[in-house]
């Protein structure tokens, strides 16, 4: 990762040209209380930081990638930096009464509003269909119900103690964030992670993402009516979160992460036990989800529905397994190997035609490819200590990217005078909420649910 300070022109200029992929754009508070906006591209194979000071109004990243939109809209609302040519600043974490949702107008058209509260117990979002008849024309979404100001949890913490937050932003992928957040500060003290740590969050990590599949798999199945699958996947699911128990002392990983290595090591006959259980699981899982897949009335709901259009997903940056099954090639673990990632081969999965049947089989081949990396690492556990040394500087930067179950996660912390003095969290949610509307137009209102179930975005994640 390379930082350097920057004019607003040059990370234009390459996102113009299409030799870089927006990542992130985030704005901060110098020590001289100077705005700045800081310009995450991922470019020529690795991450670029690009320090933008600002005195004045800042060309519209999005005038030239509309996945800029909602990375603009925040910082305009907190920062009250003024983008020339953004075609939409409204608020966007804030709710106000006079918010102005888009009108389509036409013999026929209705409004069909769809949350905050919904009948699940899941959280707020807020959907806005425009429908003729059963048909969808346009989707608006509204969400940030839940937003927690988590970045500014994290000011005045010590660096050390960070990782509780992390864990909180959204909790059926903590691990993910804990392990971000610490690589991040790890990064910024230049803090060495002893070898057999990160094969065990590596562990982790993939143990995580395994469940994650399985759960999500399992949801769509309920989500048409296929209710047996769905148990079983619930079962398979909860088989894993006990086996997590019984080797690390926690179903979901929480408190295992910390900066400079992680708090609880892996014995040997747990490592034996959770690797059984990881085949065990994984193989019943493959056999269920071929059938799943050669059921007729599933295929006859997965198949054609809600697509996100290859150019769709590349002009909104999409990341995670809705890339992937959308022809788009990335995974943080190939594109930029971090921790113990650097030392085993690893291929993404991709399909082509971006339906709800595409982002389900990524899913199940990933789960596999998981499974197999899962019983490699433990059978190889490096020996050696699970903590190091780590001095936090007086000031330093920080960051870090992981490949969450959902997709590129990244973390960047800045310290000043030894504690964290600003706390950016880009997560995948944040990055493809904005895709879903592009996958609902000439489907069914009913197929909702099984479209944003496929792509099971975290309101939380999202919202942080």
């Amino acid at each position: 990762m390379n930082a350097m300070a920057a004019n607003a022109a040059q990370p234009m200029e390459l996102l113009r040209s299409g030799a870089a992929r927006l990542v992130s754009i985030f704005g901060a508070l110098t020590s001289e209380s100077t705005r700045e906006l800081r310009y995450i591209l991922d470019f020529d194979g690795e991450y670029r930081v690009f320090d933008v000071r600002v005195d004045g109004p800042v060309l519209a990243a999005t005038a030239i990638t509309p996945a800029a939109s909602w990375y603009e809209r925040e910082v305009h609302e907190r920062y009250g930096i003024d983008f020339e040519g953004h075609p939409d600043l409204r608020p966007l974490t804030q709710h106000t009464p006079d918010y102005r949702f888009l009108k389509v107008a036409g013999d026929g058209v209705c409004e069909v509003a769809v949350g905050p509260v919904h009948a699940g117990i899941i959280e707020p979002g807020h959907f806005r269909f425009s429908v003729v008849g059963d048909t969808v024309l346009h989707l608006e979404l509204r969400h940030f119900y839940t937003h927690k100001g988590t970045e500014r949890l994290f000011e005045g913490s010590d660096p050390n103690l960070g990782v509780m937050i992390a864990e909180s932003v959204s909790g059926d992928s903590c691990f993910s964030h804990a392990v971000a957040y610490c690589q991040a500060v790890e990064h910024a003290t230049r803090a060495v992670v002893p070898e057999r740590a990160g094969a065990i969050r590596l562990v982790g990590q993939e143990l995580e993402r395994v469940i994650a599949h399985i759960g999500d798999v399992g949801a769509l199945c309920g989500d048409v009516g296929f209710s047996v699958p769905a148990a079983y996947c619930s079962r398979l699911k909860e088989n894993l979160l006990r086996s997590s128990a019984d080797a690390f002392g926690t179903r979901y990983l929480r408190g295992i992460s910390v900066p400079g290595g992680i708090t609880r090591d892996i014995a040997a006959p747990s490592a034996r036990a959770l690797r059984q259980a990881v085949r065990s699981v994984t193989k019943d899982f493959a056999d269920l989800a071929q059938m799943i897949l050669e059921t007729p009335s599933v295929q006859n709901r997965f198949e054609s529905t809600g697509v996100l259009k290859p150019e769709s997903a590349r002009d909104l940056a999409v990341v995670g397994p809705v890339a992937r099954a959308s022809s788009i090639k990335l995974d943080v673990r190939h594109d930029h190997p971090y921790g113990a990632y650097k030392n085993w081969l690893f291929e993404p999965v991709t399909y082509h035609y971006g339906d709800v049947l595409s982002r389900a089989r990524v899913r199940i081949d990933e789960t596999a490819a998981s499974a197999l990396l899962l019983e490699d690492v433990l059978d190889a556990l490096p020996a050696g200590a699970c903590t190091g040394s780590m001095v936090v500087p007086e000031d330093a930067t920080g960051f870090s990217a992981v490949e969450s179950p959902r997709g590129e996660l990244l973390y960047w912390v800045e310290v000043r005078r030894g504690t964290i003095a600003r706390c950016h969290i880009k997560s995948p949610s944040f990055q493809n909420w904005p895709a879903l509307p592009l996958a609902m137009p000439g489907n069914i209102i009913a197929d909702f649910p099984l479209i944003n179930k496929s792509f099971n975005l975290s309101y939380s994640g999202c919202d942080r």
